[in-house]
């Protein structure tokens, strides 16, 4: 009996409904193995790479370098060599039905919504089946909700996923006044009940770190697991420069440069992201506040925030990732980790994990979040 699997355009991100294909990683004829990376395509934020899901041969390439085409769209055709010419015609041709009548690319594409919190609004992004318990994603500093581009259609596929964007990111409102940081804090614990009932899986990046730590600190009976993404808040060290040079960029050009500190890999990064992100900054009140959050993060003498003491109180799993590369916060030192947190470096990629290794990661919050 033959084996014939799809390479197909993935969903990365709930609102992806398309995109490019810029690199085949191997070519027709070529033995593959499951799980190797063969084939490079571009969305909205980043470039990132498809696994094989069987081990067999390349037999087909149906979209060549350079088309766009819909989540689900069949790119590639893996088969043992039992697989006949015809068997192959007969699967490519099935499959252009399947994606006209299938539940991806048909437009059903999630919307996000405000939630109102005292003095603004919040913008979550939902995904899942309903359950009583949540998995929550906060970005971090200069990012949105998009952040997790690669990783909430993955989890969502068995469990309910709130994305969020922090006050001052994304179409989130920004704080007003003073007290940045326990305002953000409050802003997120008030939109997060608001969507999320039961337990919670908090999921956190860098700065968002911080902010998960604290509400796993203010509501412990209600956090079931932590996974924290190269968060602040364990050491002094970060690059300050970072912060000063995302908040001062307003062009393209020097933009794209402080972006590229952010991945081990910055050919990674597209012209889309880039824009995005200028649109984002050029908004009215969004520099004040980036400025006012980057005020909370560090200052000359290195990082403000401390999350030690509220990660050894935690008595829920506790999962700390990080980029090898990572050059805004460095991996700390071990001695800074508390004792109670798994602490996992994830080779050959910077500041984003997320986004660079989106497999490692997404298998380590599942792992987490099944520790409870």
């Amino acid at each position: 009996m033959s084996s014939i699997e799809a390479v197909t355009v993935p969903k990365w991100g709930m609102t992806m409904t398309e995109g490019t294909i810029t690199r085949w990683m191997v070519g027709e004829g070529d033995p593959v193995n499951r799980g190797e990376e063969v084939l490079e395509i571009e969305t909205t934020k980043v470039t990132n790479v498809v696994e094989a899901a069987a081990t067999g041969t390349l037999r087909r390439i149906v979209l060549q370098e350079g088309t766009t085409a819909p989540v689900g769209a069949l790119a590639g055709v893996i088969a043992d060599e039992a697989a006949t010419p015809e068997e192959i015609d007969a699967f490519i041709a099935s499959y252009a039905d399947r994606l006209g009548a299938g539940d991806e690319g048909d437009g059903g594409v999630p919307v996000p919504r405000t939630i109102a919190v005292d003095g603004g609004a919040v913008n979550v992004l939902e995904a899942g089946p309903e359950s009583d318990e949540t998995v929550v994603l906060l970005h971090g500093f200069g990012g949105d909700l998009s952040t997790w581009l690669f990783n909430q259609s993955a989890l969502a596929e068995n469990m309910r996923v709130v994305a969020i964007d922090l006050p001052g990111h994304g179409a989130s409102s920004p704080i007003a006044g003073g007290d940045v940081f326990p305002k953000i804090v409050s802003a997120v614990e008030a939109a997060v009940e608001a969507v999320a009932a039961g337990k919670l899986h908090l999921i956190a990046h860098s700065f968002g770190g911080a902010v998960a730590a604290a509400i796993a600190a203010n509501r412990p009976s209600r956090v079931a697991s932590l996974t924290l993404l190269a968060p602040i808040g364990l050491g002094r060290q970060i690059s300050r420069d970072f912060l000063v040079d995302f908040v001062a960029a307003e062009r393209r050009r020097p933009l794209l440069g402080v972006l590229e500190r952010l991945f081990a890999d910055p050919s990674k990064i597209t012209s889309d992201m880039v824009e995005g992100t200028l649109r984002f900054k050029r908004l009215e009140g969004v520099p004040e506040a980036l400025s006012a959050i980057a005020d909370t993060i560090a200052d000359d003498h290195g990082q403000l925030q401390s999350i030690g003491d509220q990660l050894q109180a935690l008595t829920c799993p506790v999962t700390i990732l990080w980029g090898e590369r990572d050059a805004i916060v460095p991996v700390p030192q071990r001695a800074d980790v508390p004792a109670n947190a798994r602490l996992r470096i994830i080779p050959g990629v910077g500041h984003m994990p997320q986004m660079e290794a989106s497999s490692a990661v997404n298998e380590a919050i599942l792992e987490n979040v099944q520790r409870e």
